[in-house]
């Protein structure tokens, strides 16, 4: 078995799923794939080889990833989150990650999304000593945006954010004016739900976040 897992929430994009993992079969050496569906779309995903599949009920994007992260992270030294959305370009992409994450015995690494760049970890490798330790990848009560910006503050709070820009993710978002914007772009990316993503991040810096970090310190024995 491979160290690293895949974790791939998408929904309404088999399209864009196949896509991915077409480019990360290309290009990985050490990694594990899992798609992840809501039930009421199972029927909509053509099932690829070499592919483990987790269907489960709606919980929007945050929720599908840490659901399925708790799953694996006894399975896995670390687990990277990949939107459907992404396209990895880079060989051994996996490769540089890890061994960054492995210098340290834990941490995040992220590559060039052609967007950001080093600027958000728009997918990111985490260790798993990270995830058992709190039980998420990302603060539970976030829906979909302000991920990313708490990867980052984590990543820098451990001062173990490893960013590659010679491993390129692309992120093929409207924002860049690389896909049309469809209605989960449209759905995820409401003001409402910046709204609530926005005031909840702010929420959990301020009220959990100094909790959840003596956890995560504790665990990995600093």
């Amino acid at each position: 078995m491979n160290t690293n897992l895949v974790i791939l929430p998408t929904r309404s994009r088999p399209d864009n799923a196949e896509r991915c993992i077409n480019a990360l079969k290309e290009h990985s050496v050490m990694s594990d794939f899992v798609i992840a569906i809501d039930d009421d779309q199972s029927d909509l995903y053509p099932r690829l080889d070499g592919v483990t599949y987790e269907v489960n009920p709606r919980l929007r994007m945050n929720g599908t990833l840490n659901l399925v992260a708790n799953k694996y992270a006894d399975k896995y030294e670390t687990i990277f989150f990949l939107g459907d959305d992404h396209l990895v370009q880079t060989p051994s992409w996996d490769e540089y990650l890890t061994k960054a994450i492995a210098h340290k015995g834990y941490g995040l690494a992220y590559g060039n999304d052609l967007l950001q760049k080093h600027q958000l970890a728009t997918a990111v490798m985490m260790s798993t000593n990270i995830i058992k330790a709190v039980g998420y990848m990302a603060p539970p009560k976030l829906v979909h945006l302000y991920m990313d910006n708490y990867w980052m503050i984590l990543g820098q709070r451990l001062g173990t954010l490893w960013y590659f820009d010679n491993v390129i993710i692309e992120h093929l978002h409207p924002v860049a004016g690389k896909v049309e914007w469809d209605e989960q772009y449209r759905e995820a990316n409401s003001n409402e739900v910046a709204n609530a993503d926005r005031m909840e991040l702010h929420r959990y810096m301020e009220e959990d976040f100094a909790g959840e970090l003596e956890k995560i310190t504790k665990a990995l024995g600093l």
